[in-house]
């Protein structure tokens, strides 16, 4: 069945509730199931790092920079030195916030200039 009336055109269109049976529950799940989707998107950890080295103040980070981040993120741990931060799950916050304060081009004085 190919759905709408425009140029472009579905052949399986996208559904995430069942329309047909409505329940409460399963726009819980699907909305969930929504979330999990994004949240867990090959994108998600260097979108994220990008903008929240950002907001500490560096605008233009490195590849090197957002990748170590966003490296953080997935893993969810960031050691330095004999440091450990983290609990090692996907999306741990006190890990990215450590990639982001510790790392060698958040503490450059070149920078500032």
């Amino acid at each position: 069945e190919i759905v709408g009336s425009s140029q472009f055109k579905f052949r399986n269109p996208p559904h995430f509730v069942n329309i047909a049976v409505r329940e409460p529950r399963d726009a819980i799940y699907e909305t969930d199931a929504v979330f999990e989707t994004y949240f867990y998107h090959q994108n998600v950890a260097p979108f994220l790092a990008l903008r929240i080295i950002q907001r500490f103040g560096i605008s233009n980070p490195s590849p090197r920079y957002i990748e170590a981040v966003a490296t953080a993120f997935k893993e969810g741990t960031f050691a330095k030195d004999e440091l450990s931060f983290g609990n090692g799950k996907y999306g741990d916050m006190e890990a990215v916030v450590a990639a982001i304060i510790l790392d060698r081009e958040a503490r450059m004085v070149i920078l500032d200039i």
